[in-house]
């Protein structure tokens, strides 16, 4: 009986063991797919939220966090002048367009001295105000005088007014434009906007290819603007995702002092910087530590806001380690080197800075540095990059980061958010055409609507036999 009952325990300890051995393989499993499943996520979240991603382009719900400590806390940095500045109003205009007298009516003149009797004392003032004419659509005939050889016609008189192609004269044109920057490139508010405002309508289809048409025409100018980059001395490149017919491209930008330039491209490799710049760019490139920039330009400033947002991501990660320290210290660092070249200092001075700034970033590269994230950071960024980190402080007119291309590029970014990018590359290039001219236009100090408008009568009236 006791042997029985031995053997009995046996078979259901055995038993149990096997039980317990299949729950532990599921829930093995069950693990390892959650843990496949946490990677892929972090991947996918990796992709929009990382140490190059831009604080504007960041979700709402995340700023607060993310909010450097070189900066003031979100809310306290009040708009407007600090308290106690001076005021300020808009200054009275040179030129005057219209002149109003303003009186007031016999009857009120009465009932105020009246009212107030001998004290009474009416005086003129001048009041500014800015305004713009009564904006309406009008409709111009062209009587054109046309040249034929038998049915076939091989030339037509030109006005500056009369569009080389299409019934969309140049104003309009060039307000269709700005429009559909504003609105992010959708034809469809353009359409309903040019509805409320002159009462006529475009379909989409009609402003799309009045736009295409104008891309194409600017297209030389374009490529005149990509020959002037390639002879700068310096330029700010950055890139970003842009789909085109529903397929990865990438949306490149070159900003000089007096240049901005937008390319669409397939790829994101180092083909592209020898098909826009060259082979080999003469000036200096400021970038993040994207590895395509490696041997391209003569010298080369890396953006310290990259370098210091990848820091600071990490820190709020790892506050205990010491990861905290080296964004500290890269972040007063980069505090002291700005300060300096705000005061525009002599090349007698930045190299004796140069030096000594030199020596401090040495000296953060060399520390022991424990926590694999400082080490990596130091390893992947500072030394790889050696040499690279204080070009601006020996170099006149170059800044420590890449946000002069930066802005711009994100100036892009809600067509890319509304639109998908562009359905076809023809559509990609003509708005890299139009962006990169109407920018290039503003940063000149040229206003982008009306030089549209002079540019596009210049090219009505140019005649070919």
């Amino acid at each position: 009986m006791r042997k029985t009952n031995l053997v009995e325990r046996a078979v259901t300890a055995e038993k149990r063991a096997e039980y317990e051995h299949k729950k532990r393989k599921e829930a093995e499993r069950k693990w390892k797919k959650a843990l496949l499943k946490i990677k892929k996520l972090e991947n996918i979240i990796h992709k929009f939220h990382n140490e190059n991603t831009p604080s504007s382009a960041l979700p709402v719900y995340l700023k607060s966090a993310i909010k450097s400590p070189n900066r003031l806390p979100v809310g306290t940095n009040p708009r407007g002048k600090p308290k106690g500045g001076n005021g300020s109003t808009r200054k009275i205009p040179e030129k005057v367009d219209k002149k109003v007298r303003v009186e007031f009516t016999k009857e009120y003149l009465r009932k105020l001295k009246e009212k107030h009797g001998e004290r009474l004392e009416i005086r003129q003032v001048k009041l500014y105000v800015w305004e713009i004419p009564e904006i309406k659509a009008y409709t111009t005939e062209f009587t054109v005088d046309r040249a034929y050889l038998g049915k076939k016609l091989i030339a037509q008189a030109v006005n500056p007014k009369l569009p080389k192609r299409g019934q969309i004269g140049n104003n309009l044109v060039a307000f269709i434009e700005e429009a559909k920057i504003a609105f992010a490139g959708s034809y469809d508010k353009v359409s309903v906007f040019t509805d409320n405002l002159f009462g006529v309508s475009f379909s989409q289809q009609a402003m799309n290819d009045c736009i295409e048409r104008t891309g194409e025409e600017f297209e030389p100018e374009y490529n005149e603007l990509k020959e002037e980059l390639r002879k700068s001395d310096s330029a700010g490149i950055d890139e970003t995702s842009w789909p085109v017919n529903g397929k990865n491209w990438f949306l490149w930008i070159f900003v000089t002092t007096n240049i901005i330039f937008f390319s669409i491209e397939n790829s994101r490799g180092k083909k592209i910087l020898a098909k826009i710049l060259g082979t080999l760019f003469n000036g200096g490139v400021i970038s993040d530590c994207y590895s395509i920039y490696r041997g391209f330009a003569k010298w080369f400033q890396k953006c310290w806001a990259h370098l210091l947002r990848s820091t600071y991501n990490l820190y709020l990660k790892n506050k205990r380690k010491d990861i905290a320290k080296l964004h500290r210290w890269l972040s007063n660092l980069f505090e002291k080197m700005k300060k300096f070249l705000e005061e525009n200092p002599p090349s007698d001075e930045r190299g004796k800075k140069y030096k000594l700034y030199g020596k401090e970033l040495q000296r953060i590269i060399n520390y022991p540095w424990k926590s694999e994230e400082a080490k990596r950071i130091v390893k992947n960024r500072l030394k790889a990059f050696e040499g690279h980190w204080l070009t601006a402080i020996k170099v006149p007119g170059v800044k420590l980061t890449n946000n002069d291309a930066e802005r711009p590029i994100r100036s892009a970014i809600p067509t890319r958010k509304l639109l998908g990018g562009h359905r076809t590359e023809r559509g990609a290039k003509n708005y890299a055409i139009l962006m990169s001219l109407r920018m290039t236009w503003k940063l000149r100090g040229l206003s982008p609507y009306h030089t549209l408008i002079q540019k596009l009568r210049e090219i009505n009236v140019n005649m070919t036999l």
